[in-house]
């Protein structure tokens, strides 16, 4: 635990080195996924990612933490000694390099996209947010709210198991901390900002007000790059718990319209129970979405998943009740169970099935 506070100390000194000189993925816009953007979506969001999988347990507030938060504390203590456990090659092969390619050992695949690529664009996001709001030392802000959603993602994913486990290990000190470096830089935040249209497309975190579980969440983000030859047109990349790719085209008043399809995770389990290895199987999932200056207005998933058969959200700037603007959802699972939600700018949304 040492080692990850001193690395913590360390890095924050980093990044008063380098101060940003531009915004980039968060100006205050008062409509679309922006709108919904905080520290608490984010943390929700982020930390329960993987409950979007089929049979989770979404009861937040019951879930083990102690067993979770001991065991990952106790690895990111003592990383070389899980290392050595587990295998040096192997550990480099699945969780580090884009070497492996079998699904059951290509864990480097969500490292690269939602720890280094995701968590290091929400680190500026995050800083800006802070910055807009009036927060002193916004980047002191940022790294202590991606801490805490890294940390507290890596506890829920632990689950109960106890012993050596090397996934927060590659997770925390070489992706979340690389993404937070990476994107420390204004050049790599001016390319996917300019270049690819990086955006935070996460969902609306909802608590479900009959049996306080944790409903319609999800970190998403979405790519666009302009095709040379095209004045409108995009290649479009949805990707979170999911990878979809399409086209997307950009209409003169700054409005997109995108579709794709692809894969998204359906379910994981264990592969090897003595290091607590999992891998993941995918099921189809196909979607369009609605956004304004890459602001996500609306979107509407459908996947072969039970627990996400049909997913609609609607968010702030689209309905308006006088001036009051709120984030609409709705989720059908394939049981035939309907769940409705409410979201604002302000606050976590509430939902009700």
């Amino acid at each position: 635990m040492r080692l990850y506070i001193l690395i913590c100390f360390s890095f924050l000194l980093f990044t008063e080195i380098f101060p940003q000189q531009d915004r980039y993925f968060y100006t205050g816009k008062d409509y679309g996924s922006e709108a919904n953007y905080n520290p608490i979506n984010l943390i929700l969001n982020g930390s329960y990612d993987i409950l979007q999988l089929d049979n989770s347990d979404r009861r937040i507030f019951k879930l083990p933490y102690g067993i979770g938060s001991k065991n990952v504390l106790k690895n990111l203590g003592s990383p070389f000694s899980a290392i050595s456990s587990f295998g040096w090659g192997k550990f480099i092969r699945n969780e580090i390099l884009p070497i492996e390619m079998d699904k059951n050992g290509a864990q480097w695949w969500p490292n690269y996209q939602l720890h280094l690529i995701g968590g290091g664009m929400t680190y500026t996001a995050m800083k800006e947010w802070y910055d807009y709001h009036g927060f002193p030392s916004p980047a002191l802000f940022s790294v202590a709210t991606l801490a805490s959603y890294h940390l507290i993602n890596e506890f829920v994913e632990n689950e109960r198991y106890e012993g050596n486990y090397v996934d927060p290990i590659s997770d925390v000190y070489v992706f979340d901390i690389g993404g937070i470096i990476l994107f420390s830089f204004d050049n790599v935040n001016k390319f996917f900002k300019e270049k690819l249209n990086l955006a935070d497309w996460s969902l609306q975190p909802s608590i479900n007000f009959s049996d306080l579980t944790l409903q319609n969440n999800g970190q998403y983000f979405s790519v666009k790059w302009k095709i040379p030859t095209q004045e409108n047109w995009h290649l479009f990349y949805y990707f979170g718990m999911n990878g979809i790719g399409g086209l997307s085209y950009k209409f003169d008043d700054g409005t997109a319209f995108s579709a794709a399809a692809g894969m998204r995770a359906k379910r994981r389990y264990v592969i090897n129970e003595k290091t607590d290895q999992m891998t993941i199987d995918m099921v189809w999932n196909a979607g369009v979405f609605y956004d304004k200056n890459n602001s996500l207005l609306a979107s509407l998933l459908l996947s072969g998943q039970k627990d996400n058969l049909l997913n609609l959200n609607i968010y702030p700037g689209v309905v308006n009740l006088g001036k009051f603007s709120p984030g609409l959802w709705m989720l059908v699972k394939e049981n035939g169970r309907f769940f409705f939600g409410i979201s604002t700018i302000y606050t976590p949304g509430l939902g009700l099935q």
